[in-house]
């Protein structure tokens, strides 16, 4: 590619802990004898740090020298472009499906040399309706050439359908659980939902685990679960859902 398509990301410096957390779940990517390439890392709710968690584990299987790609998926309210800092202008995921860009012109270097991505691209009314589209499934079975893991940043699956139908294109699905905050019936809700799109779920990651100071644990999962996180979880409250 040439240099217009290379982005720089700005990121923050993570504790070792977090970093530590990261590479057991990169592990047992590695170690699953089902050969997992197309990983989605999805939410039940917003705000629960999927994306951080998604991104983190791109980086950490770049690390050991795999050719990665970072997908965000999640057209509508996606925080990447302002989490790292990128200024310039850049098409996504949004433009392909509405074609205006080919695969290839949507996939940029970044300043890691083992690591693209994919942006979600512009805003648009409808975008239950681009992801169900077959071309979406076409541009995952392309990109499974090209890779040695896909990491799917998806949106939250408890409120819009999105993040199934992305989820179901993917090899397996990792579910965020933030500590503390997020109600126990929306995970069960949101578990609940994967299982009954027949979507493969690898486990639970639960997030943001301590309080004022770094940390990190092992907590809340089915199967297994992991648990890394920094920040003050004491002062938020609780996300509930309720169906309607």
């Amino acid at each position: 590619m040439d240099n217009e398509k290379v982005v720089s990301l700005v990121q923050d410096d993570l504790p070792m802990e977090v970093k530590e957390s990261i590479n057991i779940l990169r592990g047992s990517i590695q170690l699953n004898e089902s050969n997992l390439k197309i990983i989605a890392i999805t939410s039940s709710l917003p705000n629960e740090g999927k994306s951080v968690v998604a991104f983190n584990l791109a980086k950490s299987l770049a690390n050991l020298n795999k050719k990665v790609l970072y997908f965000d998926t999640d057209i509508r309210n996606s925080t990447v472009k302002s989490t790292y800092k990128i200024n310039t202008s850049v098409v996504g995921l949004s433009e392909f499906l509405t074609n205006q860009n080919h695969a290839d012109e949507i996939i940029y270097n970044t300043n890691d040399k083992f690591l693209d991505i994919i942006f979600s691209g512009a805003r648009v009314p409808n975008p239950s309706e681009l992801v169900s589209k077959i071309e979406l499934q076409k541009l995952m079975e392309y990109l499974k050439e090209k890779y040695d893991y896909i990491i799917v940043d998806t949106p939250p699956i408890n409120l819009i359908i999105d993040g199934i139908l992305i989820s179901k294109l993917c090899d397996t699905t990792i579910l965020v659980v933030e500590s503390g905050v997020t109600d126990k019936n929306c995970v069960n809700y949101a578990r609940k939902k994967l299982e009954s799109a027949n979507i493969n779920i690898l486990g639970v990651v639960l997030n943001k685990v301590g309080s004022k100071d770094y940390g990190y644990g092992y907590g809340y999962g089915y199967g297994y679960g992991y648990g890394y996180g920094y920040g003050d979880t004491t002062s938020k409250k609780k996300k509930s859902w309720k169906r309607k």
